[in-house]
């Protein structure tokens, strides 16, 4: 029992919710402070790293039918009108530049494969991802060849 007791602590500090700074990211989880909203996630394995992208696009009022009929005395069977968001959600590897510097203002550039989608979409993708980490705030913009998929200033969550 006290075994147990004296390894606690030390199993406590190693189950860390923090990411390994080798990459130079803070955080792993980011979420916009500009439009469109999103939320972007960098899971760290061991030989790669994953990118996670969920893209609210839209919101929409769905409305219930006008031939729904209201019973007598039985108001919770009228549906009422509610706002459904839209997303999208992207995700893929990350095949960083060689040299990583993630100083203040410094701009990181990757190729990002996208491999499952929902929606689905045909895949892979293969998009360019450039990063700048500035007073903690990554500005990340996304595009390929033909247009930009998304340019957001993302804040990181260190919780979830």
């Amino acid at each position: 029992m006290r075994n147990i007791i004296l390894t606690l602590p030390f199993v406590i500090i190693g189950c860390s919710s923090e990411l390994d700074t080798e990459n130079g990211l803070k955080s792993e989880k980011w979420i916009s402070s500009s439009t469109p909203k999103c939320e972007v996630w960098f899971q760290n394995w061991s030989d790669y790293t994953r990118l996670f992208v969920t893209i609210e696009s839209e919101t929409l009022e769905v409305n219930p039918s006008p031939y729904v009929t209201e019973k007598k005395g039985k108001p919770y069977l009228m549906p009422k009108s509610y706002n459904k968001v839209q997303k999208q959600q992207l995700i893929g590897n990350l095949y960083w530049d060689e040299n990583l510097n993630w100083d203040d203002g410094s701009n990181i550039q990757a190729m990002w494969e996208v491999d499952r989608a929902n929606p689905k979409i045909s895949l892979p993708k293969k998009y360019g991802v450039n990063l700048t980490i500035a007073d903690d705030i990554l500005k990340m913009l996304i595009s390929n060849e033909a247009d930009t998929l998304i340019s957001v200033d993302l804040n990181k969550l260190n919780s979830y």
